[in-house]
């Protein structure tokens, strides 16, 4: 794997497609195990600095923030302290009483409201079907809570639209632990795994904030990638946001995941483990889910499947109804972050792996054809791999 993985990712830095990576793979049988770095955190050379790549740079997370959220969410499920299924009310009286936005009618040119009928529950908040959406969330001006908060875009279950439910989420966390989700996520998450990276604003950190990768811009598709000594994401933004704000080493996510793909019971019980996987099937939903991928850009944000490929969405990110050649198999699950850091958990074979950059913007397709070859070549080398059945 390592000498056809070092070629492909080094031409990329050569050429500039990328300035640098880190690759993290393994499979459960523990035969493979992969974690390699390539070119810089950083492009800009006007300091003299050394910042090439290494396990310990940190990584803005994006929305791989909300896998760590759901499993801290689903840990208090099994604790008790709320349930997948319940008003979430109990805990968000900030939801209490929402309004949900009608299409307009009869000509007329403004939206109008009306007060939910359903109860919101955390399935809902988890696997965006509660009708939030991030139509405030880019206003650095308000607090986190009001930045998350906005009418929904339908009733509760009746569709799905990518939201801030995972920034509720871990509201929920934090009110029934009576610690940040910051926090929460360092005790139960990273001690368990030896994780000490995660963080929400590395400026708390400073031996980590020195090893945080700088953004690098790609302003035409086919061009290099370029530094910018502009703010991409804020760095020490008020409230710990679970569905965006975390940051963590490329290594550190991997134990996480491997964790998961193990089903080791150390972050969850099984039938916790179970609910991540799970495929919400409903058919209004699914359609939603379907019809979002239809758009190109919008399809290469949540992970650049060929067109077409039937996928339903689950608690702990998006799932593949059917298989993908070479890659991985129907079941597998897959998200990703903004700055194109992507990842899968295949527990069907016992494999998983995230590849990280620091890519403006979203969904960059050079970075999803550098993780699908990463992806092909993991699957090449755990198949041939003697502990594979």
């Amino acid at each position: 794997m390592a000498s056809s993985i070092d070629s492909t990712f080094n031409n990329a830095v050569t050429n500039k497609d990328i300035p640098g990576a880190v690759l993290a793979a393994s499979n459960t049988g523990g035969s493979h195990k992969f974690l390699k770095t390539f070119g810089f955190s950083t492009l800009r050379t006007d300091d003299g600095t050394d910042r090439s790549m290494t396990p310990d740079t940190l990584f803005w997370l994006g929305s791989c923030t909300k896998l760590l959220t759901v499993i801290a969410a689903l840990q208090c499920v099994q604790k008790r302290h709320f349930t997948l299924d319940e008003d979430v009310t109990r805990l968000l009286p900030e939801l209490k009483d929402i309004q949900v936005r009608q299409p307009p009618q009869d000509g007329a040119s403004e939206p109008k409201f009306s007060k939910t009928t359903k109860i919101i529950t955390l399935r809902h908040l988890l696997t965006h079907t509660s009708g939030l959406s991030y139509t405030k969330f880019g206003d650095l001006t308000l607090p986190l809570i009001d930045r998350c908060l906005s009418p929904l875009n339908f009733e509760p279950g009746e569709g799905f639209i990518y939201g801030t439910g995972v920034d509720f989420a871990g509201f929920m966390v934090e009110r029934v632990s009576g610690l940040t989700l910051e926090a929460y996520l360092r005790k139960n998450i990273g001690e368990p795994l030896g994780i000490k990276s995660i963080c929400f604003r590395p400026a708390d950190y400073p031996a980590l904030r020195e090893k945080l990768a700088d953004v690098s811009i790609r302003k035409d598709k086919a061009g290099p990638v370029e530094w910018t000594p502009a703010t991409i994401w804020p760095l020490d933004t008020e409230g710990d946001s679970g569905g965006s704000g975390a940051y963590a080493t490329i290594a550190d996510f991997h134990k996480v995941l491997h964790s998961i793909t193990a089903n080791d019971g150390v972050l969850l019980h099984s039938d916790m483990a179970e609910e991540l996987f799970r495929p919400n099937m409903d058919p209004v939903v699914r359609q939603a889910v379907m019809k979002a991928l239809e758009d190109e850009n919008r399809n290469n944000i949540y992970g650049g499947l060929p067109k077409g490929t039937q996928v339903a969405y689950a608690i702990g990110g998006m799932v593949v109804l059917e298989d993908l050649p070479g890659r991985r198999p129907k079941g597998a699950l897959h998200w990703g972050g903004l700055l194109n850091v992507f990842f899968w958990m295949d527990r069907t074979n016992g494999f998983c792996g995230i590849y990280g950059s620091q890519v403006f913007p979203a969904g960059d397709p050079k970075c999803l054809a550098l993780f699908a070859e990463f992806e092909r070549r993991t699957y090449d080398i755990c198949y041939a791999a003697a502990d594979y059945k």
